[in-house]
């Protein structure tokens, strides 16, 4: 059963502003300047906009899960990933950039950090993505590209504590809480994909309807039930603690407020504070149920500053 999220989420988290939110406005640099980029500035779109076209430099990791053909690479700012991060329930990429090497060339797979330096090329428009072979979709990449593997007195101050973060694999764990977070506030709009059961039989594809959100939910539900563990937020927190016991306050009080906004969501769904209404789907050609959350505008809006919040902490880590 594949989960995909409607593309308004897409459009809303892709407008992070980590920089700047004034209008586009192209850069112009001076003869031979090569950009310095960071995670976090390529949160803004509108900032990347300006700087389209212009050579830049941004260090990292390969992931392992990068093609074997060497024909471009996903690099993220911590090692040991074996796959790329997107943002919930969505086939964006978050924190990894797409690298192509220059034409005719391939790159060679390394585990050590990188200095990366290409073209930087922007899609058109926020809503007109690129779309790798994989499906993944992202707004911007580097072309033209070739990287050097970078030495140890160029690594940051922090390069040790960064690395424990990815030795204690906690990011992949905060990025299925937000996959959690994310569902408990948005349920109604995931849907299942056209689909044949065990019989043979076709089915149309259709959006959650209530039940199925809490049967996702439940303990032995096929979905989202770890979340609804007791104890789960604070056994995150420990695992970050754990790490260093000071350094995380910003990490640890957003974790926090996820677990009260989960909790506050999860009330609407089991209070029915919903609404729904049949309805001709087109996506799937045929009349069904689409549901409606009272608050979930509201819920959502909550969601997406935490996560803004999560990945300008993820970004703000470099090398």
């Amino acid at each position: 059963m594949k989960l995909r999220r409607l593309t308004a989420l897409l459009l809303a988290v892709l407008t992070l502003t980590a920089l700047c939110s004034c209008a586009a406005k192209t850069e112009t640099a001076a003869p031979g300047e090569i950009k310095k980029l960071s995670f976090k500035s390529a949160l803004s779109y509108d900032y990347l906009k300006k700087i389209d076209g212009q050579q830049v430099t941004i260090n990292g990791y390969l992931a392992t899960s990068s093609p074997a053909d060497g024909s471009f690479i996903f690099l993220m700012n911590l090692p040991y990933q074996s796959c790329p991060f997107c943002k919930p329930n969505t086939s964006e990429l978050s924190n990894t950039l797409e690298v192509y090497p220059k034409k005719n060339e391939t790159f060679d797979f390394t585990n050590q950090a990188v200095k990366v330096t290409g073209r930087l090329e922007v899609a058109p428009a926020k809503d007109k993505v690129f779309t790798d072979q994989y499906g993944y979709e992202f707004n911007f990449k580097i072309v033209d590209a070739e990287y050097k593997i970078l030495k140890a007195e160029e690594l940051g101050d922090d390069y040790a504590l960064w690395t424990k973060i990815a030795e204690a694999d906690i990011v992949n764990d905060l990025y299925k809480m937000y996959d959690y977070v994310c569902f408990t506030c948005s349920w109604n709009t995931y849907k299942v994909d056209p689909f044949v059961d065990e019989n043979g039989e076709q089915h149309n594809g259709y959006y959650l309807y209530d039940t199925d959100a809490k049967h996702f939910l439940e303990e032995d539900g096929a979905q989202y039930n770890y979340g609804t563990k007791s104890g789960y937020f604070d056994g995150i927190i420990a695992r970050i603690k754990a790490i260093d016991p000071t350094a995380f306050a910003d990490l640890v009080t957003n974790v926090e407020k996820c677990r009260a906004l989960t909790e506050k969501a999860l009330k609407e769904l089991n209070d029915g504070n919903f609404t729904k209404e049949l309805a001709y789907l087109e996506e799937f050609k045929c009349e069904d149920y689409k549901y409606t959350l009272n608050n979930g505008e509201a819920l959502m809006s909550e969601y997406e500053a935490l996560y803004t919040d999560f990945a300008n902490w993820l970004g703000s880590w470099e090398m």
